[in-house]
């Protein structure tokens, strides 16, 4: 069982990156708000990052992480990551350290 649940709604991503705390890293953004519910979590990653066998690759990738290596965010907490170009050519421990480097400071 995940430790999250997930954003499916349009709505609610937006209101994640409109109304929440910003960190960018080099290849992936996190904005952290306010939930409504226990942590769920939503990740966007568009067609500049490659084609559809990146861009899936990398939403796979980015969830096991999160899966294997717990955020520990607060409860009530709504998590959004945007990859941004060259992030599908990171390996798993990279993506591992940026995901921790961008999530810590947005979460504070």
């Amino acid at each position: 069982m995940r430790a999250y649940d997930s954003l499916k709604r349009r709505g609610d991503f937006a209101r994640v990156t409109r109304r929440g705390k910003r960190h960018a890293g080099s290849y992936l953004t996190c904005f952290v708000a306010e939930g409504r519910r226990r942590t769920r979590v939503g990740v966007t990653v568009g067609s500049a990052v490659g084609g559809a066998v990146v861009r899936n690759r990398l939403r796979r990738r980015i969830k096991a992480v999160l899966d294997r290596y717990p955020l520990g965010a607060p409860p009530w907490r709504d998590v959004v990551f945007i990859a941004r170009p060259g992030a599908g050519e990171l390996g798993f421990e990279a993506l591992v350290a940026e995901i921790a480097r961008v999530f810590r400071p947005a979460a504070a």
